[in-house]
């Protein structure tokens, strides 16, 4: 069994994960808009969001796990400590994800797991990293060939980013380390450099 890295407040984290063989779990609009209906009622509650994409067959998501006396509001709390029980947040985004693959299966008429195993993350722990992400997440359906652009793309927070729209991300912070609206929007007409 691999060792996951705990979900802890206050830690940015990149979540992420790929459907099981060569299934999608996106296959219609409708499906993207329950996914990111899920994604509002269980993980923003406990997450600031920072990007996003939706892929037919993978997801990224860019988090801030948010500070402890928030996740005390909707998460179990450990009765001696007064503290967010450990494995909590993993649990939220399982749940999440449980929720979601339970929809998929009865709307298809499918049975078995949808995703890949257990979800996937990184810590995020450097600015440049922080940029560079970004980046990755937004140009994914450019790398793979869907459009040529990333604000083409209807499910990725590209769009949400540079409108004045009501949003879930936190399009204040992206701005601010990208410097300003002008040079998130260069740095994304590059390709993309590991």
């Amino acid at each position: 069994m691999e060792n996951k890295i705990p979900l802890e407040p206050e830690k940015y984290y990149h979540i992420y994960n790929h459907a099981n063989g060569a299934d999608n779990f996106f296959n219609d609009q409708d499906d993207y808009l329950n996914f990111l209906k899920g994604y509002t009622k269980y993980i923003v509650p406990i997450c600031e969001t920072f990007a996003y994409c939706l892929m037919p067959n993978h997801f990224h998501f860019f988090v801030k796990i948010k500070p402890e006396p928030e996740l005390l509001k909707t998460l179990k709390k450990d009765i001696k400590t007064n503290t967010v029980k450990s494995n909590t947040i993993s649990y939220r985004f399982s749940h999440f994800f449980n929720s979601y693959a339970q929809g998929f299966n009865k709307k298809y008429f499918r049975i078995g797991s949808l995703f890949k195993s257990n979800f996937q993350r990184k810590v995020v722990n450097t600015e440049k990293y922080f940029v560079k992400l970004v980046h990755y997440i937004h140009s994914n359906p450019v790398e793979d060939g869907f459009v040529n652009k990333p604000e083409e793309w209807e499910f990725s927070s590209y769009k949400s980013i540079i409108s004045d729209l009501e949003t879930i991300i936190n399009r204040k912070i992206i701005i601010e380390h990208f410097g300003d609206i002008d040079n998130f929007k260069f740095t994304h007409q590059n390709p993309f450099e590991s």
